[in-house]
């Protein structure tokens, strides 16, 4: 049966107060992908992460664990949330063969390709917030206000006007659901894929591919085109799934924090779709490159974020 949601808030509400994001990631470890880049600390313009893809190998960590506790019969999950506590992800990972460097790339290769085409921005290191944006999906409004004026905060005190985000969860809440709790909010919102010129990138990794939108981002951002014109300027012979665009189909996340059986069902049925059409699957979300890339191994799908496809130099 599904988790309780009460034993998941408390692991991700555990979690965020030992580190500042839901899943444990420290601001060291969230940061450190930009160690050698040299870009500037803050500005007007910053590249806002919120240490989404640098959490993927501890999302698929902590939903590996959810999953082994869903399966169990008459697992009491927390006991005054001594469970909680104890649900350690990061040192859970530190002992998987889990590649953490390959996700951290991925933000490493947005930030130089902006850069490359002449992009300034900023970043806020380990002084980087966390969005919010699972606190908002899972219903924790208090939580999720508490935290949105943490960034806007930060943000503020910081002179940061415009901030260029990295995936569709944050951009999300930053964009439509932030003017809804924070008066006076004003910080410009986009998308790198909008602001990157097709023409001006290169990749390696041409070939057949099928595109797998994200909801937030085609559904309710309405955003379809910009990944098909950088993917078609690389190279790609893009097949696309009938259910794709502002028609696309969940990959089963979020609710793998909830019922990580139900999300792979729905990320079977979703990647056994994309897999009549190509091996190779093109994704734009780090909960949906979560998702699927934990049951490639088993259907012999290669996943890639668009990322990954843009030469990094």
């Amino acid at each position: 049966m599904p988790l309780k949601l009460v034993d998941v808030v408390d692991i991700i509400r555990e979690n965020h107060r030992r580190s500042g994001n839901p899943v444990g990631v420290s601001p060291k470890q969230c940061s450190s992908w930009a160690e050698d880049l040299g870009l500037p600390r803050g500005g007007d313009t910053i590249l806002y992460t919120s240490c989404m893809y640098q959490s993927i190998p501890y999302i698929i960590e902590l939903t590996k664990m959810l999953e082994k506790i869903e399966a169990a019969p008459g697992f009491i999950l927390s006991i005054g949330g001594m469970i909680a506590r104890a649900f350690n992800v990061p040192e859970a990972l530190a002992r998987s063969r889990v590649n953490i460097d390959r996700y951290n790339s991925i933000v490493r290769r947005i930030a130089l390709a902006l850069r490359r085409q002449g992009v300034g921005l900023g970043y806020l290191y380990e002084d980087e917030p966390y969005s919010g944006a699972l606190f908002y999906e899972l219903g924790l409004e208090e939580d999720f206000r508490k935290q949105a004026q943490v960034v806007v905060s930060i943000f503020r005190e910081r002179g940061v006007r415009r901030v260029v985000v990295v995936d569709p969860h944050t951009y999300y809440v930053l964009s439509r659901i932030y003017p809804k709790y924070i008066d006076g909010y004003n910080i410009e919102v986009i998308h790198y894929l909008e602001i990157l010129d097709p023409g001006a990138l290169r990749s390696s990794r041409v070939g057949e591919a099928v595109i797998h939108d994200p909801c937030l981002l085609a559904r309710f951002m309405r955003i379809t085109e910009p990944q098909r014109r950088i993917l078609r300027a690389l190279g790609f012979d893009l097949k696309e799934p009938k259910r794709s665009g502002v028609r696309t189909r969940c990959c089963g996340g979020p609710i793998e924090a909830l019922s990580p059986r139900l999300s792979r069902r729905i990320g079977e049925s979703r990647v056994e779709e994309l897999l009549s059409h190509s091996e190779r699957i093109v994704v734009l979300c780090p909960i949906c490159f979560s998702n699927i890339s934990r049951l490639s191994e088993e259907y012999g799908a290669e996943v890639i974020d668009i990322a990954e496809t843009i030469e990094p130099g």
